[in-house]
């Protein structure tokens, strides 16, 4: 089953800088919960968790992707996912 959250918004840096102190103290207590329009997720980061961390500059732009993955519970899936190339 696939399940997908997606939030886009524009934030100061102080904004920011919550948003990922709620995410790190999400991860470490090994639950994430997020909603939208009533539905809720809420995922469980446990065990080894695969970070994939990317910094590129193009053309006057900044861009930082942090993307974290990890196998649920209870299933036996390999714990690093093959790299993406990006464009």
């Amino acid at each position: 089953m696939k399940d997908i959250f997606q939030h886009q918004t524009a934030v100061d840096a102080r904004d920011l800088a919550r948003y990922l102190t709620a995410l790190a103290e999400a991860v470490e207590n090994g639950r994430l919960p997020v909603a939208e329009s009533g539905r809720v997720f809420s995922l469980s980061p446990r065990g080894l968790i695969d970070l994939d961390f990317k910094v590129r500059r193009k053309n006057g732009r900044a861009r930082v992707r942090l993307e974290l993955s990890w196998a649920e519970e209870g299933l036996d899936l390999p714990l690093l996912t093959p790299a993406r190339e990006e464009a």
